[in-house]
């Protein structure tokens, strides 16, 4: 024993008041109560670790394993024999294993487990002391996966482990937050680009309120990844200790709950969470239900919407768009159910769907209208199905089956889908090289615009409904939509302006250059047949003036 302790010869004497000096303050209860149920006890055998004070002075995990040997005549033990083993590098192992069951290996903040503690132990606070309170705010980074899918899971871990720094930064005692309260503050990741905060004893929920909006802030800075510039918003969910719920489960799904409301209206905002988003949350999972049952029970329809040329008003194509008539809610929009089918995987087979029914559709138009026909027909695509790895060969496959001309197929993604996103962009100049036009749909709207086109393989532009609402009456947006008919015109681009209502719309949008329309005053979405009867009753509208 001595030589385990690193003791010389004779230091230490064999006096029970000897080892109790070496043992651990911490270990000297569990050692006596041990060794008393022992003595009591003749069958068991003496086993247990404790730390013992090495001649170094640093503690040194020891098991004991023994049994009394003597006994006096009236059973008082006389001796005890047994083995000594320095079991610290075992305990250091196990040490390591619970604190990594506990920690989050990336970024080396606590884990779900820890975070689910720390609000069990909250909520029991809560119990007794009314007075107390606290919030948990829950994040998602809200351009997370494009940045792992365009430059790799690496620069994507490292984007983690920068955010998990700020986090630490932010929420330490005497920085940033200082000025925030006394209250405690702790950082968990519970998964992917999952973010929790734990707010203890607050003073309510301006506290919280406070904090999100200073993360906010904090987060959205740039980060360099591997000589990469990268700006990630983020989304915060907040749930206070007056809102939620008594299990620390239900308190992270409120939470939840509100970040993906925070996501639904906008995204780079936090949302307060209200007891009333239960029954949304709820809803809208029967909806995606439905959703994924719509195709097969024949509740989807495409329907679609003339464009015209400027001024003259002759057909300059059609455009598809998808419908959902539900059999107990009606008509639901596709601002409702277009996202819903991206999130939960259903998109590609509805893009496909749509795909399939226009081309077949575009082909029985030229069947039944011969030279009245339209001469295009476009459909739109989202993030999902540009990144499906199958997209070319579905469409190549789609124009096959109809007979169609790959020209004669427009494809209409948004600029923010498409800026910025390697992975996208490969499968556009592949779907330009065979043939198939390429528009830019919501012109405008996206966060790079007129510095975008230039990276991107498309051939026409439609500028958005909202500037062209806005035509006759900010002068503004008229200067905006008159720079871009220029730069469209100065790269030898097709311009389309959407959301045309009225007459002078028309008339101004034609005036600046703008060479194609689409909206409620040419033509509403209609079926097939509504279109067919639509063209061939057509009369040449009255030259606008």
């Amino acid at each position: 024993m001595q030589q385990i302790l690193g003791y010389p010869d004779g230091a230490l004497t064999p006096r029970s008041a000897t080892w109790l000096n070496l043992i651990h303050p911490d270990d000297v209860q569990t050692w006596e109560d041990s060794l008393r149920q022992h003595l009591r006890d003749e069958s068991n055998e003496h086993r247990l670790s404790v730390r013992l004070r090495h001649h170094s002075g640093r503690w040194v995990w020891i098991l004991f394993a023994g049994r009394a040997a003597d006994r006096s005549v009236q059973g008082r033990v006389l001796r005890l024999a047994g083995v000594a083993m320095d079991v610290n590098a075992q305990k250091a192992l196990e040490q390591q294993l619970r604190t990594a069951a506990r920690t989050d290996d990336l970024t080396a903040l606590p884990n779900r487990t820890v975070m689910v503690e720390l609000i069990r132990a909250a909520l029991a606070r809560r119990r007794v002391e009314p007075g107390y309170h606290f919030a948990v705010l829950f994040m998602d980074f809200d351009r997370f996966k494009q940045v792992n899918d365009t430059l790799g899971h690496t620069v994507g871990d490292a984007l983690l482990r920068q955010i998990a720094r700020r986090l630490e930064d932010s929420l330490r005692p005497g920085d940033s937050f200082a000025h925030s309260g006394d209250f405690d503050k702790v950082a968990a990741r519970i998964g992917g680009d999952e973010f929790v905060v734990l707010l203890d004893d607050i003073r309510g929920d301006l506290d919280a309120i406070h904090v999100a909006g200073r993360l906010l802030d904090v987060l959205a800075a740039p980060y360099v990844l591997d000589g990469h510039r990268v700006t990630s918003t983020v989304s915060i969910g907040i749930v206070t200790s007056t809102h939620t719920e008594d299990d620390a489960d239900s308190v992270l799904r409120d939470a939840d709950i509100a970040m993906y409301e925070a996501k639904r209206t906008g995204r780079a905002r936090y949302v307060l969470f209200d007891p009333l988003m239960r029954s949304q949350v709820s809803d809208s999972v029967s909806l995606e239900n439905d959703l994924r049952q719509a195709l097969d029970n024949r509740e989807m329809r495409v329907v679609y919407q003339p464009l015209l040329h400027l001024p003259g008003h002759q057909l300059a194509g059609v455009e598809a768009l998808v419908r959902w008539q539900h059999p107990v809610r009606g008509a639901v929009s596709p601002v409702d159910f277009i996202p819903l089918a991206e999130a939960c995987g259903v998109i590609a087979a509805l893009g496909q769907f749509v795909l399939e029914t226009a081309c077949q559709t575009f082909a029985q138009l030229q069947r039944d209208l011969g030279s009245t026909a339209p001469p295009s027909m476009s459909v739109n695509l989202s993030r999902a199905q540009l990144r499906e790895p199958g997209l070319v060969d579905m469409v190549r496959d789609a124009l096959r089956s109809a007979d169609m001309e790959p020209r004669q197929l427009v494809l209409e993604v948004t600029e923010s889908l498409a800026a910025q996103d390697a992975l996208v962009q490969t499968t556009l100049q592949e779907l330009r090289a065979m043939g198939v036009a390429l528009s830019l749909d919501d012109f405008g709207t996206g966060y790079s615009s007129l510095a975008c086109l230039h990276e991107l393989p498309v051939s026409s532009i439609k500028i958005d409904r909202s500037f062209v609402n806005l035509l006759d009456k900010s002068e503004y947006h008229r200067v905006l939509i008159e720079a871009t008919l220029r730069v469209a015109a100065t790269l030898k681009l097709g311009t389309v302006a959407e959301g045309i209502e009225t007459a002078e719309q028309a008339t101004e949008m034609a005036a600046m250059g703008c060479q194609k329309g689409q909206g409620y005053w040419f033509g509403r979405p209609m079926e097939v047949e509504a279109l067919v009867a639509w063209i061939q009753a057509r009369q040449p509208l009255e030259k606008i003036t």
